[in-house]
C-alpha cells in the first residue's frame, strides 16, 4: 500500500470514526434521557415492531450489532422488563422467537417519535436529497466490503 493511497481515503476515515462516535454519545444519551432506553433495547424493539411484532432469534441477531450471548443476555433482561417474550418455535425446538410485548409496542413507539425529531435535527437537517443518497450508496458499498472481510476473504496488503 503506497503513502498516497492511505492518504486519500485517511482524512475520510478519520472524519466516519469521529462523526460516529460524536452522533453515537449523543443519540444514546437522547434516548436514556427522553425513553429510559438503551440504544441496544431500542434497536431490539424497533426491529420487533418493524417486522409486525415477531422474529426468530437468529434473525434478531442478524440485524442488530450485539454478539449472539450479548443478545441474550439483554433479551434476558427485556423479558425481566416485559416489553419482550420469548416463544419456542412450534417446528423447531432448537429455535425461539422474541415477540414484542403490548408495552414494549408502546414503549417504543413513544421512543421513536422524540428519536425521529432529534435525527432530523442532527442527521437530516445537515443533507439535502443528493446528500443522502450519496452517503446511503457510500455506506452500502462499505458494509458490502466489511462483509467480505468478516467472512474471511484475504486482506491485500
Amino acid at each position: 500500500m503506497t503513502t498516497d493511497a492511505v492518504e486519500r481515503w485517511t482524512p475520510a476515515w478519520l472524519a466516519l470514526i469521529r462523526t460516529h462516535a460524536r452522533l453515537w454519545d449523543q443519540v444514546d444519551a437522547q434516548m436514556r434521557r427522553d425513553s429510559g432506553l438503551t440504544m441496544a433495547r431500542y434497536d431490539v424493539l424497533m426491529q420487533l415492531d418493524m417486522a409486525g411484532g415477531r422474529l426468530g432469534l437468529s434473525e434478531l441477531a442478524a440485524q442488530i450489532v450485539l454478539s449472539p450471548s450479548g443478545l441474550s443476555k439483554l433479551l434476558d433482561r427485556m423479558e425481566a422488563s416485559e416489553l419482550l417474550r420469548r416463544e419456542p418455535d412450534p417446528r423447531d425446538a432448537r429455535s425461539s422467537f422474541a415477540r414484542i410485548t403490548p408495552r414494549g409496542r408502546s414503549v417504543v413507539r413513544k421512543a421513536r417519535r422524540s428519536h425521529h425529531v432529534w435525527v432530523q435535527q442532527a442527521f437530516g437537517d445537515a443533507l439535502d436529497d443528493r446528500d443522502v443518497a450519496d452517503l446511503t450508496r457510500i455506506m452500502e458499498r462499505i458494509g458490502a466490503q466489511a462483509s467480505t472481510l468478516a467472512a474471511g476473504e484475504t486482506i491485500r496488503s
